[in-house]
C-alpha cells in the first residue's frame, strides 16, 4: 500500500560534541567502504591490498572503546570510520589511530532495549539504539557531505566533516501519531541507501501492538517523506497495526530499472499478508509495486521470513530467507531463476546476515537455528518431527555458484550473525558464539587462511579499506567489551594506497 506524505520532524537531539582532530570531508574514493555492504547494491564485494600471506600477519593496530555494543558495519571515507553504537552515540574516528574526530549523542529512546549499559541485559532484543550502518553522501553545491543513518525511529543526517546536526525526522511504528520514546520501541534497523535524490530504508516494529511497518522515501534535503508503501496491509490496502510488516533490511538499488528491492519480516503465523515474508520491488521515484516474490512453504507457521539484504549485481539478483535457502530471482520480474536449500532455518536460523556477491559466487553465513522462544505458541521447535529442524544446525558456511546456486563448498562451527565480505579473493566473517575472532577463508575453495583475535565477538560487518580490516565489537548478551577495531598486517598503521 503506497501513502504518499509529509510529516513534522521531531525534537532536537539531546547532545553534540565536536572532536579535538578536525576532519576534511571527502568524495568516496575507490579504496573507501561508502556503505552498508560497500555500495548500493550491496555486494559486500571490496577492495583490499591483503593477501593470503599478510593475512596471517593480521593483528589489531588499534582498538577504541564504546559504552556498549557496536553491530553496525562501519563506514570509512577519506580516512574516517563513521559508526554509531548501541551507547547512543555516533562516532568520527581516525582510520589511521582509532583517535576521536567528532562525536554526536542521539536523543534517547528509553523504549529501545537494551539501553546504554543495561545489566542484566535484555536477551530478547534484536539489538540497541543504532544498528543502522551510516550512508555516506558527498556534499553538492551548499550542501555538505552527510552521514545518513536510523537510530531508534529517527533517521539523521550530520554533517561528516563536523558532526553537526543537518536533519533529523521521527518515523514511529504508531503512524499518524506523535511519536513517544517511552513507549514506541521502533527502530530502523535498515541502513539507508541514497537514489534520485531520495534516502530510502526500510522501519521495523518488531511486533509492538497497534504498530506496523513500513518502507519510505525520504527528501534528501530535508529528511521528510516523500512516499511510504505500507508492508503491514492487507489484500485491501487496509494497515492492519498489529505490529507486523517490519523491514529489516536495508533497499537495494537497481539503477537500470530505476527500482530498490526490499524485503520483509512476517509474524502473521498461518495466515500471512500479502507483503509477509516477501521481497519486493518498488519504483523509486513514486514507491509504487513493481513486483512481488513470496516462496511457497509447506509450514506456513515457521519463523521462515526475511531478514537479509538483498545482493545485486549485472543481471544478478539474489537474497537469503531464514527458511535457509537462498534465491536467485530476475531483476525485472522478481521471477525465481534457483533456489538452494542449505539448513531447515528457524526462529534464529537461516539466512539472517547478508552474503557478499562478487560476480561468480555468493558466500554467507546461516545463524544458530531453530533457537528461542517461538512465537506462534510455547513449543520449541517449528517442526520436531523433521529431523533437519534443530536448535543448532550445520553447515553454516556456504558459498554458491551464481549462475546455478550449486554449492561451491562449506563448513562447519561458525554460524554468524554478521554479514560476509569478500576481497581480495577471501571472505570475512565474525563467528556468532564459538570465540573472539574474524574466520578468514579463500573465497574459491573455502579453506581457512587464518583465524585473527579480537577483543570481543564481532557481530558487525568488516569494512575493507587498503590493507586494514575494521569491524564492530560487541554481541547482544553482554554490554562490554564493545568498541571498534581495526586490523593490519602486524597491528601497524593502516595503509590505504593514494589513488585506483
Amino acid at each position: 500500500m503506497l501513502v504518499t506524505t509529509a510529516c513534522g520532524s521531531g525534537t532536537s537531539p539531546s547532545a553534540s560534541a565536536a572532536g579535538t582532530t578536525p576532519t576534511t570531508a571527502a568524495s568516496p574514493g575507490p579504496w573507501d567502504w561508502p556503505t552498508y555492504g560497500h555500495d548500493a547494491q550491496h555486494s559486500f564485494d571490496g577492495r583490499t591490498t591483503l593477501t593470503p600471506a599478510s593475512a596471517r600477519k593480521l593483528k589489531v593496530a588499534w582498538y577504541f572503546h564504546t559504552g556498549d555494543v557496536v553491530t553496525a558495519t562501519p563506514t570509512v571515507v577519506g580516512g574516517t570510520v563513521y559508526v554509531g553504537s548501541w551507547d547512543d552515540v555516533f562516532y568520527a574516528l581516525d582510520l589511521a589511530t582509532g583517535a576521536v574526530r567528532w562525536t554526536f549523542h542521539l536523543s534517547p529512546q528509553d523504549a529501545v532495549t537494551p539501553y546504554p549499559g543495561q545489566v542484566p541485559r535484555d536477551g530478547g532484543s534484536d539489538g540497541g539504539l543504532v544498528t543502522s550502518s551510516a550512508w555516506y553522501e558527498p556534499a553538492s553545491g551548499p550542501r555538505p557531505a552527510l552521514v545518513i543513518f536510523g537510530g531508534g525511529y529517527t533517521l539523521y543526517a550530520l554533517d561528516a566533516e563536523t558532526g553537526a546536526l543537518y536533519w533529523r525526522h521521527d518515523y514511529p511504528g504508531r503512524q499518524g501519531t506523535p511519536p513517544d520514546p517511552n513507549t514506541d520501541g521502533t527502530r530502523i534497523f535498515s541502513s539507508p541507501v541514497v537514489a534520485d535524490g531520495l534516502v530510502l530504508f526500510g522501519v521495523d516494529v518488531d511486533g509492538q501492538h497497534d504498530s506496523a511497518g513500513y518502507v519510505v522515501g525520504a527528501n534528501l534535503q530535508t529528511g521528510a517523506p516523500v512516499w511510504e508503501f505500507q508492508t503491514d496491509a492487507d489484500g485491501s490496502g487496509q494497515v492492519l497495526d498489529d505490529g507486523c510488516g517490519s523491514v529489516w533490511a536495508s533497499g537495494t538499488v537497481l539503477a537500470r530499472l530505476g527500482l530498490v528491492v526490499f524485503d520483509t519480516a512476517d509474524c502473521h503465523f498461518g495466515t500471512p499478508a500479502p507483503f509477509a515474508g516477501t521481497v519486493l520491488a518498488l519504483h523509486i521515484a513514486t514507491g509504487r509495486m513493481a513486483w512481488t516474490f513470496q516462496p511457497e512453504h509447506a509450514d506456513a507457521s515457521c519463523d521462515w521470513d526475511f531478514g537479509a539484504w538483498a545482493n545485486a549485481g549485472n543481471d544478478f539478483l539474489g537474497v537469503g530467507g531464514k527458511d535457509g535457502t537462498y534465491y536467485s530471482l530476475d531483476p525485472a520480474t522478481g521471477r525465481e531463476r534457483w533456489a538452494t536449500n542449505v539448513v531447515f532455518g528457524g526462529f534464529s536460523g537461516g539466512f539472517i546476515a547478508t552474503t557478499a556477491y562478487d560476480g561468480k559466487r555468493v558466500y554467507g553465513s546461516t545463524s544458530l537455528g531453530d533457537y528461542g522462544h517461538f512465537e506462534k505458541d510455547t513449543q520449541v521447535l517449528c517442526d520436531p518431527g523433521d529431523p533437519r529442524d534443530t536448535t543448532t544446525q550445520e553447515p553454516s558456511v556456504h558459498a554458491f555458484v551464481a549462475d546455478s546456486g550449486a554449492i561451491a563448498w562449506q563448513d562447519d562451527h561458525a554460524p554468524s550473525f554478521a554479514p560476509t565480505t569478500v576481497a581480495g579473493g577471501m571472505t570475512f566473517n565474525g563467528p556468532a558464539v564459538s570465540g573472539p575472532f574474524l574466520f578468514v577463508r579463500a573465497a574459491a575453495t573455502g579453506a581457512l587462511i587464518t583465524r585473527v583475535g579480537l577483543p570481543g565477538l564481532s557481530w558487525s560487518g568488516v569494512a575493507t579499506v587498503g590493507d586494514a580490516l575494521v569491524t564492530g565489537i560487541g554481541s547482544s548478551a553482554v554490554a562490554q567489551p564493545a568498541g571498534v577495531v581495526a586490523l593490519t598486517p602486524g597491528g601497524v598503521h593502516p595503509t590505504v594506497p593514494a589513488s585506483g
